[in-house]
């Protein structure tokens, strides 16, 4: 992240392997963190019991924000591939114009996800389910069929995972899974699903529609 990150302002790298924890919730937030590449999810506690999956974070997002105002972390981060980070710190960052603007620039992004998924939270959980999968094919997505538009998503998602990211369980995901790749919308499973995202948006109005 040389292009992002001047090396005057970048600490020593963080290097984690799957299932390793970046910070934890509730702890004081420290610096900022720059994914140079990999996965990593946030994770928070839900009024259930059961832990959510706020969001995912690929190359180039920026973590770590509650240091801004110098609170504590509300999610705690874990890695789900082998990823890196480039630590900054946070006040010499915010005095460099170009540090500045990128990190304005990720957090509007993560906003607007933040939004997408709030505002699916009304709809039927197989919508949800789709549009999770749309979400994930923008954010992570890689071509793998330009003459169908199928997307390939070399994520390593369990569907325990899909259930903690869309309010659902295991089970239910496990059903969807089956209606979609039934209906063409979706082919693979952990570790690289293909999506096709015509079939998804087909698929999110019919579940949509189910419910009226």
């Amino acid at each position: 992240m040389a292009d992002i990150v001047p090396a005057g302002l970048a600490l020593p790298t963080r290097t984690l392997e799957p299932g390793q924890v970046l910070y934890e919730s509730d702890r004081d937030a420290s610096s900022l963190y720059v994914v140079d590449y990999g996965v990593l999810k946030a994770v928070v506690p839900t009024s259930l019991g059961r832990d959510r999956i706020a969001d995912l974070y690929g190359p180039g997002d920026v973590l770590g924000l509650a240091v801004l105002d110098g609170g504590r972390h509300a999610e705690t981060v874990v890695a789900v591939h082998d990823s890196s980070l480039t630590p900054i710190d946070p006040q010499q960052a915010m005095n460099d114009r170009k540090v500045r603007e990128y990190v304005m620039r990720s957090m509007a992004r993560q906003l607007r996800r933040s939004r997408e998924m709030l505002d699916e939270a009304e709809m039927p959980v197989g919508a949800r389910v789709t549009r999770a999968f749309l979400r994930l094919s923008a954010q992570f997505g890689q071509p793998a069929d330009e003459q169908d538009g199928m997307i390939k998503l070399p994520l390593a998602l369990t569907h325990e995972d899909l259930a903690d990211l869309t309010g659902s369980s295991r089970v239910t995901i496990t059903r969807i899974l089956g209606e979609l790749r039934n209906e063409g919308a979706l082919q693979g499973t952990r570790g690289v699903y293909v999506a096709h995202p015509r079939g998804l948006e087909r698929a999110t109005d019919e579940y949509v529609m189910q419910v009226l």
